[in-house]
């Protein structure tokens, strides 16, 4: 094999190991990718729900991701209820009563989210009667789980 040769295969070799290493970090990119996004009410945001997809999970709850935070930030006597969708299958409701002093209401409807899940989330201030109002809703593709 003459130098030319040699020179030409270390060329391709060196491009192949370039271009692969290009691919492998572009897909470990896409591996890593924070789906995480929020809902609030409508009419000033009292209550907020956060879908958090990307973390260390809830405190104490372990290396869990992919679960709900509902907030309420307004002390107008109304609590904040989310209901949860997972691929247009309804998940349940829950509801934060403990007020703007209070702390957050952390619930994990789903358990894991893959790619291409659709996760929907509806949240409404409730008053005592159940009554619901300022509700919004949005849906949201996971890109990575």
């Amino acid at each position: 094999m003459n130098v030319r040769t040699r020179a030409a295969r270390a060329v391709f070799t060196t491009s192949a190991i370039a271009a692969a290493a290009m691919l492998f970090s572009t897909q470990a990119a896409v591996a890593a990718t924070d789906d995480s996004f929020a809902v609030g009410t409508t009419g000033g945001g009292c209550g907020v729900v956060n879908f958090v997809d990307y973390g260390e999970g809830w405190p104490g709850g372990g290396n869990n991701d992919d679960y709900l935070v509902i907030h309420d930030y307004c002390g107008d006597g109304k609590g904040v209820r989310a209901d949860a969708w997972l691929n247009g299958v309804h998940y349940g409701a829950k509801t934060n009563t403990s007020g703007l002093a209070g702390a957050p209401v952390l619930w994990d409807p789903f358990g894991d989210v893959w790619a291409g899940e659709a996760i929907g989330i509806k949240v409404c201030l409730v008053d005592g009667n159940g009554a619901l109002s300022k509700c919004n809703e949005t849906t949201r593709w996971s890109v990575d789980g």
